[in-house]
């Protein structure tokens, strides 16, 4: 498994969100991505032009994706993003998450 650094990501997550990548000719990257649980594979509507034309599938962000790559940009919006840029990016867990179960369910 590569580690990516939180630009990479960052970078990745943007083209997934302007659709420009076709799965097939995705980076490597994209796979770890999709491990994660950010992007998705989408089919892409055939082209209304006459012709016989195969079906693309693209990655395209999941709502778990979105709220990551607005995570990520505010912390590129921050002072410290020129350090943070190239460290090894980690997945963002939410809070209650991490809290793991209620006590109160017992």
């Amino acid at each position: 498994m590569y580690l990516y650094s939180n630009g990479a990501v960052l970078e990745a997550l943007r083209r997934a969100q302007f659709r420009q990548v076709p799965w097939p000719k995705r980076p490597r990257v994209f796979e770890f991505l999709h491990q994660q649980g950010l992007i998705a594979t989408m089919r892409q509507p055939s082209s209304p032009v006459p012709g016989p034309h195969e079906p693309v599938d693209i990655a395209v962000l999941t709502a778990r994706g979105k709220e990551e790559i607005r995570r990520l940009e505010l912390r590129e919006r921050s002072s410290h993003w020129i350090d943070e840029k190239a460290l090894v990016y980690v997945l963002a867990v939410r809070a209650e998450a991490a809290a793991g179960p209620n006590c109160l369910d017992r």
